[in-house]
């Protein structure tokens, strides 16, 4: 248990809270220390996630939240101060709106990293529970953020493949400390990796064609500017991700604060092609969001923004690669209910493969996909799909 002064030790093992802004800089850059030389762990940005885990997050005020670090005299582990190294970190917090949303009363695990010692593993997740008893909780799932678009599930399979941007990475030895330690699978999230064809196939694209025209739709110009698609449409793309993602696990409505902070970062880095809108009159019903991947970027960088004099060095290399990308991720993706089984799937996947065919992409990787959301995952049977990942989510009531 945490006391008064919130730190404990057991077994060698020192458990704090994070309350300074030397402890939030050291468990925001455990991980690099950790995955140091691991090709498939992509760095977040150091900047994002400081700000993340701040009261700049504008999910902040949804949550009550608590991060801890293990720390261990001697030995290996990320620096910390005079002999002690940081060896592992959690942040556990009683997401509100979810809470109220489900009637529930779970608080959720995130940014769980440790070094490979089942000790250092179940001292964090016992200062986790130990703060989630105090707020009242039920159950502790996870991994899970502060919304469903921060990073959620725990790799369980896939740990030869790299991640992507949007989602972290593990070593394969969380899933056992993990379940030792209790947690019993909650659902699944799969990832598939798609080969963008030299080019399309010219039926499907007459039949997609055939479609709109019968249904009395329309996609968005092209000559339409990312600024003004989403001054324009913005607010009812979100409008229709809610209702879409509404019965989805773990998703939590998006707030007018969250909604104004993620399209000030899509303008940084989406380009026109990456945006495909379908409209019924001036009405959004489906909508399909893909980014370049920069993962490899990223991993060069370690996830800083190093500057030569004014010159951002690493951000260059991050934008080069955004500009120009080889390979993309598919972010977001929905039809309004009512029109899934009209066809317009197959009229935005007929748009979103003509902009990839156009900009030769090698291929497109989903993100996540829940196991039980059958109606995504059947969008990409024509394109085969390979399963290259999944994701878990973990739940473990409190005694």
């Amino acid at each position: 248990m945490i006391n008064e002064t919130q730190t404990a030790e057991k077994g060698g093992i020192e458990i704090i809270e994070v309350t300074t802004k030397a402890d939030l800089k050291a468990f925001v850059r455990f991980p690099t220390w950790l995955y140091r030389g691991n090709s498939f762990y992509v760095h977040p940005l150091e900047l994002d996630e400081l700000t993340m885990l701040s009261p700049k997050n504008p999910s902040w005020e949804q949550v009550e939240i608590k991060m801890f670090l293990a720390l261990k005299s001697g030995g290996e582990g990320s620096p910390y101060k005079h002999d002690k190294k940081v060896v592992g970190r959690i942040a556990v917090m009683v997401q509100k709106l979810y809470n109220q949303k489900n009637g529930v009363n779970y608080a959720r695990f995130t940014r769980f990293d440790f070094a490979d010692d089942k000790a250092v593993a179940f001292a964090l997740l016992d200062a986790g529970f130990d703060f989630a008893k105090k707020q009242g909780m039920d159950a502790v799932h996870g991994p899970l953020g502060f919304n469903d678009l921060d990073k959620e599930g725990l790799l369980v399979d896939g740990f030869d493949k790299i991640s992507t941007f949007a989602e972290s990475y593990n070593y394969a030895y969380y899933k056992k400390h993990i379940e030792d330690y209790g947690f019993e699978k909650e659902v699944d999230w799969l990832e598939f990796v798609i080969q963008v064809p030299e080019s399309l196939d010219e039926r499907v694209a007459k039949v997609a064609e055939r479609m709109r025209e019968r249904l009395g739709l329309r996609i968005l110009p092209r000559e339409m500017s990312v600024k003004q698609i989403l001054a324009q449409y913005g607010k009812q793309v979100f409008d229709l991700l809610n209702v879409c993602y509404a019965d989805l696990h773990g998703v939590i409505p998006i707030t007018e604060k969250v909604r104004e902070s993620v399209l000030k970062q899509f303008k940084q880095i989406i380009k026109r092609d990456h945006i495909c809108i379908v409209l019924e009159g001036d009405t959004v019903i489906g909508f399909s969001l893909t980014a370049p991947n920069i993962s490899r970027s990223l991993n060069r960088s370690k996830g800083k923004l190093c500057k030569l004099g004014f010159l951002p060095v690493n951000a260059l290399g991050i934008m080069r690669e955004a500009k120009k990308p080889r390979y993309v991720d598919l972010c977001l993706i929905a039809v309004a209910p009512e029109y899934r089984a009209k066809g317009v799937s197959a009229i935005m996947m007929n748009d979103m493969f003509g902009n990839l065919v156009r900009n030769k992409i090698i291929s497109v990787e989903t993100n996540l996909q829940l196991e039980n959301n059958t109606d995504i995952i059947k969008m990409f049977d024509g394109y085969g799909k390979e399963l290259v990942k999944r994701r878990r989510c973990y739940i473990k009531k409190i005694d």
